[in-house]
């Protein structure tokens, strides 16, 4: 499954990419996600809970990022699975972040984001008729928590983002998008 798109939120690149490299904190802003420490190689160990209903999915997995701090873009990999049957999913999204004026003389970065995901087990059917439709929303809800996130002091903790990510909550907001088009 590929899946591009892309958000702006208020800032300067240099300044979002040096938030990005909090992956503690960026974590806090990926809806249903939870960092569970490092392993010895320096990947970040977590998991991605996912709700169907009354049943919950939880991903266990790793994550490493490499970041180009002066070209304002990175990519982060990584892989995950579930004990229920045979879920699994890895990935590599690579982004850039670029600015520009908005009203006012306040600056807002872009952010670009290019993924690239295999899904297996039973996912692999949802890759191919929801995927990208999740993809969208929860992109749009990093957006908003990272706003949020970025208007929040330094010492300030990211705002309140729920514990797991809703599988019927995406599948209204895809129809929702569907219809808006």
């Amino acid at each position: 499954m590929d899946f591009s798109g892309e958000f702006t939120v208020p800032g300067h690149p240099e300044d979002i990419m040096r938030r990005f490299a909090d992956i503690d904190r960026m974590a806090r802003c990926m809806p249903g996600a939870s960092l569970e420490g490092r392993d010895e190689d320096g990947n970040y160990l977590g998991v991605m809970t996912v709700t169907f209903g009354p049943k919950r999915l939880k991903f266990r997995g790793l994550v490493n990022c490499d970041f180009d701090m002066p070209a304002c873009s990175g990519v982060l990999r990584g892989r995950a699975a579930s004990d229920a049957r045979g879920a699994r999913v890895s990935f590599e999204t690579r982004f850039q972040v670029t600015g520009e004026e908005g009203e006012g003389d306040v600056q807002i970065a872009r952010v670009r984001i290019d993924s690239t995901a295999e899904l297996g087990g039973v996912l692999a059917e949802f890759a191919r008729t929801g995927g990208t439709a999740l993809a969208n929303v929860m992109m749009k809800e990093f957006a908003a928590n990272l706003a949020r996130e970025l208007s929040a002091a330094d010492d300030e903790a990211a705002g309140n983002v729920s514990a797991s990510v809703s599988a019927t909550k995406v599948l209204w907001g895809a129809v929702k998008q569907k219809f808006q088009k």
